[in-house]
């Protein structure tokens, strides 16, 4: 053990080439940690800007949807008022009817379908006002089951939107 101290604080060659890979060794791990402490702060960080992202999503589509005023004030109302706009040709406008995120999609059905496509399906449409009684437990949904299914969900703004066809 003497040996030992002697060799390790004895102002020698061999002491200074010790202590000096001592120091460079818990430099080394302290740097290793460090970066290993820096990539978890990163990853955290990224986590929280997409969670930051996530809700400003979610806040501008409710944003949307509040805004979102076309609808009738009963799903019924909903129905007469889209079977309207595609007897009338206006695609743009019966799209509107459908919730937010399927508008486009709808537009883009209405102009490429054949017409007689879409008179068949306005037919069964018009013959589903026969099955308007299954409200959801909420009062929040809607669906008419024959002889088509056309399912609506009530908007923040109060008016009924068609959620699918």
């Amino acid at each position: 053990m003497k040996k030992i101290k002697t060799l390790l604080f004895k102002d020698t060659k061999s002491s200074k080439i010790f202590w000096s890979v001592l120091v460079f060794f818990i430099a080394v791990s302290f740097l290793l940690k460090g970066w290993g402490y820096y990539d978890q702060w990163k990853e955290e960080r990224r986590i929280d800007e997409m969670a930051q992202e996530l809700k400003r999503l979610d806040t501008e589509y409710y944003d949307q949807k509040v805004a979102d005023k076309i609808g009738g004030k009963t799903p019924q109302e909903t129905l007469d008022l889209y079977i309207n706009a595609v007897e009338k040709g206006d695609y743009e406008l019966a799209s509107k009817y459908f919730v937010v995120d399927k508008q486009e999609e709808e537009l883009k059905i209405l102009k490429n379908s054949p017409r007689k496509n879409i008179e068949n399906i306005l037919t069964l449409m018009k013959n589903t006002r026969d099955d308007f009684n299954r409200f959801s437990g909420n009062e929040e949904t809607f669906s008419v089951h024959n002889p088509i299914l056309v399912s609506f969900v009530l908007y923040p703004s109060g008016n009924w939107k068609i959620e699918k066809i």
